[in-house]
């Protein structure tokens, strides 16, 4: 036999043996096929499984301005964090973000003389200063929420753990207001000593006065919110939510203080004379503590604007280069938060 002959034998002879491998190649399954398609529809089609969640949160609101402790980012003063509540709704619409819609009512506090130490020569300028206001927050927000975890499945199939980022803008409105003293410039005492007044209609730096080129600023605001959270699912519509939310501002009067001091002739009222310039008074106006005031230098001037005699303490309630009342910065807060909210579809 011819060698040609002897490779067309073999191969004939292969040719059952090759047959018959291929077809005892393992199957896929029962039902793998079917599977992975439903899958890949759910994964294109997540329009059907997108859902809708309503719920409320528990806040505590920390001020950054110009009466926190120290001129740095982030100083505040524990005591001055206040609680909040709100009420949200939240569509997820993709499946790794959401938009929600928040309504948030807080309050904002800060105050020089619990804040700043008069034993520190960094803080003793802002206890000398006395100032302290409270700030009633009604902020509508629209945020974004990007989660670390898709879900292309209907929401009982969410994962049990997960972690988002927050940003978005709000809308806010805010009021802030100061404890009236017990005596006005003139020595003769307040009728409504201890109430709160709004301090934006007073011009307490000269925003309403007709001798300075100074407009008042808008109790209505714009906020960036950015943040993160960690959310917990409880059961198959419960949901449980931790935020941490650092809201930037557009304002550098959540706290009515900013620029600089004017002279106290120029403001319109008694209020505004007294809630410009704090400085001289013996007590604080929240907490009623005694103050010590030692070695404060005090002034006398004559009004250029109402001809009237002041007596303050130097670089206070006067005109002057060096006469700062508050920061060039803009004021932030920072909203912690605990949130429940409840899956309103059905499966």
């Amino acid at each position: 036999m011819t060698s040609s002959a002897k490779y067309i034998l073999m191969f004939l002879l292969c040719v059952p043996m090759l047959v018959n491998a291929q077809n005892e190649t393992p199957k896929p399954k029962s039902g793998y096929v079917d599977k992975m398609s439903h899958f890949r529809v759910k994964k294109k089609d997540f329009k059907k499984y997108r859902y809708l969640s309503f719920g409320g949160g528990l806040h505590f609101l920390t001020y950054f301005g110009d009466l926190a402790p120290a001129d740095k980012f982030l100083s505040t003063d524990v005591s001055q964090i206040k609680p909040g509540i709100s009420a949200f709704a939240e569509y997820r619409y993709a499946p790794r973000a959401s938009l929600k819609a928040e309504l948030l009512y807080g309050r904002l506090t800060g105050d020089d003389n619990t804040s700043a130490d008069p034993s520190q020569s960094a803080s003793q300028s802002r206890y000398v200063r006395n100032l302290s206001f409270r700030n009633d927050i009604i902020d509508l927000s629209i945020t974004s929420h990007i989660y670390l975890f898709k879900n292309y499945l209907d929401y009982g199939q969410r994962s049990l753990f997960n972690a988002y980022l927050i940003a978005g803008l709000s809308v806010f409105y805010h009021n802030p207001k100061g404890k009236v003293p017990d005596f006005k410039y003139t020595g003769e005492r307040y009728p409504n000593s201890g109430e709160w007044v709004a301090l934006q209609p007073l011009g307490t730096e000269g925003q309403h006065s007709s001798h300075y080129d100074l407009s008042p600023y808008s109790r209505v605001q714009l906020s960036v919110p950015v943040g993160g959270g960690l959310k917990f699912r409880l059961s198959d519509q419960l949901d449980f939510a931790f935020e941490i939310n650092y809201r930037i501002l557009l304002t550098d009067y959540i706290d009515d203080v900013s620029g600089k001091y004017v002279d106290l002739g120029a403001l319109e009222s008694d209020m505004a004379k007294s809630m410009s310039d704090r400085s001289r008074e013996e007590y604080a106006a929240i907490s009623g503590e005694k103050r010590s005031l030692d070695n404060v230098e005090t002034v006398k001037y004559i009004s250029k604007y109402d001809g009237n005699q002041y007596i303050v303490y130097r670089g206070y309630g006067q005109e002057g280069d060096g006469a700062r009342r508050g920061g060039a910065g803009k004021d932030t807060f920072l909203v912690s938060s605990f949130k429940i909210s409840y899956v309103l579809n059905k499966p």
